[in-house]
């Protein structure tokens, strides 16, 4: 009977593990700057998959807690688990983070040495470095633009000088997306950097946040702003205060959903 009774709870269980609802989760990658098409898109739980089209969207069938890994040729390979606000939603953005490849450094000189230091500083000649300050031209202080800043830049710029570009862009709606990439783009970029201030011990002891809803309960943070706020007064300890202060309100919403 005990053995019938095993049986039985086994097959209910499996039951239940299939029977849970599922959803098509939209998502789409952010990156702009390297091709976004044909991204591998995998449900390890289910093993079902799917690519991702040329502009970095795909859709695929998920539950609740899957684990969903994201891997490409050019990007570093990105897990995430659909928790209940993924869930909810039944959408995702995200940026991946992509695969630098350093090559070897290569010296090329057409100088012959003879092994003599001493002969050889003599017999050489070197290129003095021209800097703007010698060209008398001032030096470009400005922090670099990123990407979606650059594009932004060119959006609005013309090569003549009158700036036809920027008032047609602006006419079809283009500037105010470029803007919005570019609010997106440093958004993510914060709370990506926020994201390890602490460490993960961190989120789970003191704050009680189960470590795969971390990401989510950091981007749910800065949606305050408040918390940018402190990053830019470099107020760790603040910060810390401030997350745990959210944390109760995090919580609350979670047992809400």
């Amino acid at each position: 009977m005990n053995k019938y009774l095993l049986l039985a709870l086994l097959f209910m269980s499996a039951l239940t593990a299939l029977s849970q609802d599922t959803i098509m989760l939209e998502g789409q990658v952010l990156n702009d700057t390297i091709d976004k098409a044909n991204l591998t898109i995998v449900n390890l739980n289910m093993r079902r998959g799917t690519i991702t089209s040329s502009n970095g969207q795909f859709s695929i069938e998920t539950r609740l807690n899957d684990t969903i890994n994201i891997s490409a040729v050019q990007y570093e390979p990105r897990q995430f688990v659909v928790n209940e606000t993924m869930y909810n939603r039944g959408k995702i953005t995200l940026y991946l983070i992509p695969k630098i490849t350093e090559l070897d450094q290569v010296n090329i000189s057409n100088t012959d040495l003879t092994g003599d230091i001493t002969k050889d500083i003599g017999s050489t000649t070197y290129e003095r470095t021209i800097t703007p300050t010698d060209l008398g031209i001032p030096e470009n202080t400005a922090p670099p633009r990123t990407v979606e800043e650059r594009r932004y830049h060119t959006a609005i710029s013309s090569g003549g000088g009158i700036p036809i570009d920027g008032l047609i862009n602006s006419i079809t709606g283009r500037l105010k997306m470029l803007k919005k990439h570019i609010e997106v783009s440093r958004f993510e970029k914060l709370v990506q950097e926020s994201r390890y201030t602490f460490s993960d011990s961190i989120y789970m002891n003191e704050l009680d946040i189960e470590k795969e809803y971390i990401e989510d309960f950091v981007y749910y943070t800065f949606e305050d702003p408040k918390a940018k706020e402190l990053v830019d007064a470099n107020n760790a300890l603040g910060l810390l205060d401030f997350m745990i202060k959210k944390s109760a309100a995090y919580k609350a919403l979670m047992k809400k959903d």
